[in-house]
């Protein structure tokens, strides 16, 4: 027997389609379908754990005839209960991702990375792969912390440093 909570997960995914769902040649009318989930669904939230046979029977008459009429007598001569739930979910797949909008694609914007030289990039403290927004930044910070202008007391070695990555930074 089936249980009651995986029957009425499975209908409450078909209900939204019943509604949508319309074909010209269908026999019955889709407010009978809309009516009958209804009860059917009030009876499952009813009752807990095993479906009670004769609720199970109106489930399996109820999705029986319904896949008479959404699937063409063709697709399948003579279905049991589980292919008719199989088929089912099958198409509710196709539709729900008919319905879904689709998704747009994720464009990563990145960054050119510095082409300047090792060497000036160690002085910096920056690693080979620093993007150049990056190396502007720093090398911004780097002329106002060691040019000589602002900083009339530097040493001889800070100078020689300031002067070799200005250097290279002309290249």
């Amino acid at each position: 027997m089936q249980q009651a909570t995986t029957a009425r997960a499975f209908l409450r995914r078909v209900y939204p389609w019943i509604g949508k769902a319309v074909h010209p040649r269908w026999t019955v009318r889709r407010s009978y379908y809309q009516t009958e989930m209804d009860a059917i669904l009030l009876a499952l939230g009813e009752s807990r754990g095993r479906l009670a046979p004769e609720l199970q029977l109106r489930l399996e008459g109820f999705l029986g005839r319904l896949h008479r009429e959404w699937f063409p007598p063709t697709w399948r001569n003579d279905p049991t209960y589980a292919e008719i739930v199989a088929d089912f979910r099958w198409w509710l797949g196709v539709a729900e991702r008919w319905g879904a909008p689709a998704p747009r694609p994720v464009r990563e914007r990145r960054e050119p990375l510095a082409e300047q030289p090792g060497r000036l990039l160690s002085l910096l403290g920056l690693p080979p792969n620093c993007t150049a927004g990056r190396f502007a930044t720093a090398w911004r910070r780097f002329l106002k912390r060691n040019h000589p202008d602002l900083n009339p007391d530097q040493t001889p070695e800070e100078r020689r440093r300031f002067a070799e990555a200005v250097a290279l930074w002309r290249r």
